[in-house]
């Protein structure tokens, strides 16, 4: 008999299976079964609740990595890097959004969350923005995307490469294009106006989480103009700034008239996976 459903289960989002239950659900991966991380994403009031209103508990099947990459603080909306406290220490794992799985309520609940296993809560705060980014994005023009993605130059990988080692100090970038007025452009003349902010986290290490921001604002300057500057001009996209500012300056009321630009961006005319309007 399956176990009574009740509020007071040990389940939470961001608890982790044991290894022998994630094995024993069919869960492990067979490529790499030891660096396996379950982890419970479902909302723990859907958890709590009763198996005939809330049948299944979603879980993502993510695995350890040696390091956190360009993919913490939710800055992809495919793939999230996040640390997990253990007792051993402080574990990366990286969750990949196609890797959810259904299990039947009761069959999680015949199990124990992994001890010593959990996240912080600014980690469990992450981990809630990283999966509603799949379903609350904005899209920019189509036109802009593509002259970022063009070649050679692919401006989209050199921000994500610029973004990569500084990745565990920069929480979010925005772009605001043409002051958010949606502008149909044509040709390498008519470019696109664009300020890039680079949101850091302030509130731990500020001096050196600065510097590292700062330091990808400055590749980021001098990869669009190794780019789109030419003869004293602009051409395609004109970057009117690429700065660092902290999270404890800016206001909500600021980042609601920006767009959060996300690496693995695309445009309406890839797929459905643009990047969350933050709003909060």
């Amino acid at each position: 008999m399956p176990p009574t459903q009740g509020r007071k289960t040990e389940w939470r989002q961001g608890l982790v299976l044991q290894h022998q239950a994630a094995s024993a659900l069919g869960l492990t991966s067979a490529e790499d079964p030891d660096s396996t991380v379950v982890v419970a994403i479902s909302h723990d009031c859907d958890i709590a609740n009763p198996a005939e209103r809330e049948p299944v508990v979603e879980v993502i099947v993510g695995k350890r990595i040696a390091s956190l990459g360009a993919d913490s603080n939710a800055k992809t909306a495919r793939r999230l890097h996040i640390e997990f406290q253990t007792d051993e220490g402080a574990v990366p794992v990286e969750l990949v959004a196609v890797d959810k799985v259904s299990v039947e309520k009761h069959r999680l609940l015949c199990t124990t969350p992994r001890v010593g296993w959990a996240l912080t809560p600014e980690g469990l705060a992450t981990l809630q923005h990283w999966l509603a980014a799949r379903y609350r994005r904005a899209a920019f023009a189509d036109e802009f995307e593509r002259r970022l993605k063009d070649k050679p130059a692919r401006l989209d990988r050199k921000i994500a490469k610029a973004l990569a080692a500084p990745s565990r100090h920069i929480v979010v970038v925005f772009f605001d294009v043409d002051e958010g007025v949606e502008k149909h452009r044509v040709g390498p003349a008519d470019a696109y106006r664009l300020r890039i902010t680079l949101l850091y986290d302030g509130t731990q290490d500020e001096p050196v989480a600065y510097e590292a921001a700062q330091t990808a604002a400055d590749r980021i300057q001098d990869a669009f103009e190794a780019a789109f500057f030419r003869d004293g001009a602009w051409q395609s996209v004109q970057l009117l700034s690429c700065a660092p500012v902290s999270d404890s300056v800016m206001t909500i009321a600021e980042s609601r008239l920006l767009k959060q630009w996300r690496l693995d961006h695309m445009s309406l005319d890839d797929d459905p996976q643009q990047p969350l309007l933050d709003q909060a």
